[in-house]
């Protein structure tokens, strides 16, 4: 029994490793890619974490711009929404540094410095 699974093992890992064409090779990432993803990840989360207050005031902004009076309360809690959404993907990003993966937030006042 010992002797069917090791064989069948074995020839798993054959087959596995025999599949890898040129090209698969050739799109992985090489220590320097990892090691350059992670620290991008640490320091967005970093930023992320410490710019996150700046949501409250940008979105004030962009509210009262369209409604003076009631913009200012609705910014408000958009601005406290956006911030802990902010606040809490930094420290997930800080806290998951080690594996690497795209940006997905945007830049603090993008979207208002785009329409201005």
């Amino acid at each position: 029994m010992r002797r069917k699974i090791l064989s069948f093992v074995l020839m798993s890992a054959i087959a596995i490793f025999s599949c890898r064409t040129p090209q698969a090779v050739a799109g992985e990432e090489t220590a320097g890619d990892y090691f350059r993803g992670i620290g991008s990840k640490f320091g967005r989360g970093l930023v992320n974490v410490v710019t996150s207050p700046a949501e409250i005031p940008c979105k004030v902004a962009d509210e009262m711009s369209e409604r003076p009076a009631a913009g200012f309360f609705t910014g408000l809690g958009k601005g406290l929404a956006f911030m802990l959404r902010r606040l809490l993907v930094g420290v997930d990003e800080i806290l998951t540094f080690f594996i690497p993966m795209e940006p997905d937030l945007p830049v603090v006042c993008r979207e208002a410095s785009v329409t201005a």
